[in-house]
């Protein structure tokens, strides 16, 4: 399939197929699969529930003979690496490069590929080391104890700090130093955080001191970063929370505490919820809270934003009831205005902090919290209010209207709003000032449409198809049950396509999504004669593609005799085929025939004549 790649777009990082082909030969989809989904077999086939989709009967089917998986729910479809693109909302890259791992492949690379791959893996294995000795150090008798009273303390059991990976830095100048230089250099420490250099350049030390260290992970569970909290008793000048610096693999402003372990509840439940502590997650999580994530600091970023967005399509920010908290509050608002999400906002009672609530309340109230949380325009008119009524004169009154029409002012200015929360942002405050909304509106150029990024534009493809099973109810007709087994035919069994393409050819499909289907298939066959059908999903660009190819195996390989399938469909086609192509020659000979019949060509005329003659005979049944 080399020669497709740059036709088709695939976005294979080694340059060639042969990466993507070792990585989808070397892994067992039902293995992989299964790690995730309860399977049960069915046949030559696993059944199981869609996990890209709420379902309470399993439509969710994975073919290991063709290494692909299918759901007839949501029409998710692809072999190994689309699963993974799917369930980790990951890159191709990414994806291939995780299961290359998985599976013990070294992908073939360029040399500037294998200079940047091997620098990033350095400094991941130095935080993979880094978190070692944290752990170690929390498990030691003597040093570890005061961090494991403490933990105890705030009642994290002993599963909650071993799937956090919870550790302890001792209150040393170079303990971690110490024990990292020996496998990597101390300028590489330096680009993973781990160390700092010392004032005037002599030497090194350790970033993390005497504190509970977390380590900060990216959604496939590689350690990136650390935040340290510090230990009771610390210097009140000591920052009570420390992130690690700016990094090749870890940014403030990007990272997301717990996604690894949020990740498969959030895509569940389609809702993040996002608290400010780390404590906060790990307590959430040790409750049964398992979709409660935390940015890294109190201010989120339209970073932030587009890795939840992956995910969920609700996110929820739980904060404390404190200044700092509903400051935090107010500075998201307008960013949540300007995405493609729903935002929704919790304030918590009597000034706890989410693990304070849990513990005092339990993990029912928790989910009520989350359940009552306000969207984000909501939040701002309740704010609103408390100004407006707390207002005892008109100057402020017109003070709380202004700074709530700022915040709008300020979202327009970042980009497109949503017309329908606009339009309700204005009402509110009509109804609240008697202004017309009309005037309000004045006040703002006109509402543009809603921003929309390139994955949330439907393909023409998947939308305009109406002879499919995808989106349509049109009556199937002979001709279309014919079309579907022959492609169906190649995909399942690619050595009948040289027998099929003799009577069948991609522009001879009567429908627009089996005629693209069929360029790919008929290409890729021409081009290299045998096909596997989980590579060949990869050149598949849309969802829609991909589904169509899955029902098609899945149909063809339900019926009894492949050969009596094609046999039969092709016997139809050609019937179909003649009738088309003598009813088409007719009419073209005849008007060729009166053409030269105008410009005196006798020869041409006669021959043209003694054409028409023979195709008259045999539309009148006088032979073929």
């Amino acid at each position: 399939m080399r020669g497709l790649r740059r036709r088709f777009g695939d976005t294979d990082v080694t340059g060639s197929g042969d990466g993507k082909s070792l990585v989808l030969a070397a892994i067992d989809i039902v293995q992989l699969i299964g790690q995730s989904v309860k399977l049960t077999r069915r046949g030559r086939e696993f059944v199981g529930l869609c996990p890209f989709h709420q379902e309470k009967t399993p439509s969710f089917y994975v073919v290991p003979h063709k290494q692909l998986f299918h759901c007839f729910g949501c029409k998710a479809t692809g072999n190994a690496i689309d699963f993974v693109i799917k369930r980790d909302r990951i890159e191709f890259r990414d994806a291939l490069h995780l299961l290359a791992r998985q599976a013990g492949i070294d992908l073939p690379q360029s040399g500037a590929q294998k200079q940047q791959a091997g620098a990033r893996q350095q400094l991941i294995e130095a935080n993979a080391a880094a978190a070692a000795f944290f752990d170690k150090l929390l498990q030691h008798p003597t040093q570890g104890r005061p961090a494991r009273d403490y933990l105890q303390k705030r009642g994290f059991t002993a599963e909650s700090i071993r799937r956090f990976s919870i550790g302890f830095a001792p209150d040393s100048w170079d303990a971690l130093l110490g024990s990292l230089s020996k496998k990597f250099p101390a300028n590489l420490l330096q680009q993973a955080g781990l160390v700092k250099v010392r004032d005037g350049g002599g030497g090194f030390y350790d970033t993390f001191r005497n504190r509970l260290m977390f380590p900060i992970r990216d959604e496939t569970g590689r350690t990136i970063g650390f935040g340290g909290r510090a230990m009771p008793g610390a210097d009140e000048k000591t920052a009570k929370y420390l992130n690690s610096p700016e990094t090749p693999l870890f940014s403030k402003g990007r990272a997301v505490f717990g996604l690894d372990l949020a990740k498969q509840r959030v895509i569940e439940t389609r809702t993040a919820a996002v608290v400010e502590g780390y404590t906060d997650v790990v307590m959430a999580h040790q409750f049964g809270a398992t979709n409660v994530v935390s940015i890294l600091g109190t201010a989120m970023t339209e970073n932030h934003v587009a890795l939840l967005r992956r995910f969920a399509d609700r996110i929820v920010l739980l904060f404390d009831a404190d200044t700092a908290g509903e400051t935090a509050v107010n500075r998201t608002v307008e960013l949540f205005l300007t995405q493609p999400v729903e935002i929704a906002i919790a304030s918590i009672p009597e000034s706890l902090d989410p693990d304070e609530y849990l513990l005092k309340h339990g993990v029912e109230a928790f989910n009520q919290l989350l359940a009552g949380a306000a969207d984000a325009l909501t939040f701002k008119w309740r704010q609103l209010e408390r100004q407006f009524n707390a207002a005892g004169d008109l100057t402020g009154q017109q003070k709380a209207v202004s700074a709530y029409l700022e915040v709008l002012a300020g979202a327009r200015g970042a980009g497109p709003v949503d017309s329908l929360r606009w339009g309700a942002a204005l009402s509110r405050v009509s109804r609240l000032t008697d202004i017309p909304v009309e005037a309000l509106n004045r006040r703002f150029k006109p509402v543009r449409p809603p921003r929309r990024n390139v994955t949330d534009v439907a393909q023409p493809a998947e939308s305009s198809e109406k002879p499919e099973k995808i989106g349509t109810s049109r009556t199937e007709t002979a001709q279309d049950k014919a079309e579907r087994w022959l492609l169906g035919g190649v995909l399942a069994w690619p050595q009948r396509w040289d027998e099929v393409q003799q009577h069948m050819q991609p522009q001879d499909f009567t429908c627009d999504l089996r005629r693209q289907l069929a360029e790919i298939v008929w290409e890729v066959a021409r081009h290299d004669g045998h096909f596997e059908l989980s590579e060949l999903l990869s050149l598949l660009e849309t969802d829609a593609l991909k589904s169509l190819a899955a029902e098609l195996v899945h149909e063809v390989e339900s019926l009894e005799s492949i050969e009596q399938v094609i046999e039969g469909a092709v016997q139809h086609i050609r019937r179909v085929r003649e009738r088309l192509v003598d009813s088409g020659k007719f009419a073209e000979l005849r008007r060729a025939a009166e053409e030269k019949t105008s410009t005196g060509d006798d020869k041409t005329e006669v021959e043209l004549l003694r054409q028409l003659h023979e195709r008259a005979r045999r539309r009148a049944g006088g032979g073929s």
